[in-house]
């Protein structure tokens, strides 16, 4: 994904990525005070440095894909690792020996792999990361 990432900046894409960590994160560092700040209940935890804002909300439930969605805003695409149970194109990415695969139904639109893999969509090896990015873009019709 970070491949990806950069070959679409350098298109000059504006790109946002959005990770699922169903089991919970740690964004801070313990005893810090940004995480005193969650630890005592503050409902947003927000940390500026003279190049990145990071805001942190915390919830009592999931926000859902779509909310977490409408909040990113001034990008052209957003790149999504996880959320394999939502609606959209998907690209797997298959790690040899790896056997068990979600079924991702008429979803799959492509195939990243480190493998010699048959599929009935576009297959791309794991260095084949510019070819991939131009599949997207045609496929998805992508615009900057």
């Amino acid at each position: 994904m970070k491949k990806l990432i950069k070959v679409f900046k350098e298109k000059g894409f504006r790109v946002a990525t959005l990770k699922h960590a169903p089991h919970g994160y740690d964004l801070d560092v313990e005893k810090r005070d940004t995480w005193q700040f969650c630890q005592a209940g503050a409902d947003r935890v927000v940390v500026v440095g003279p190049k990145s804002l990071t805001m942190h909300h915390l919830y009592e439930q999931e926000p859902s894909f779509d909310e977490v969605c409408e909040m990113i805003q001034d990008v052209d695409l957003i790149l999504v690792e996880g959320y394999k149970r939502e609606q959209g194109p998907k690209v797997e990415v298959v790690r040899k020996g790896i056997d068990e695969r979600p079924d991702l139904g008429d979803e799959l639109i492509a195939v990243v792999s480190d493998d010699h893999i048959e599929e009935r969509v576009p297959c791309f090896s794991t260095e084949s990361v510019e070819q991939l990015a131009e599949f997207l873009i045609e496929n998805l019709s992508l615009r900057k």
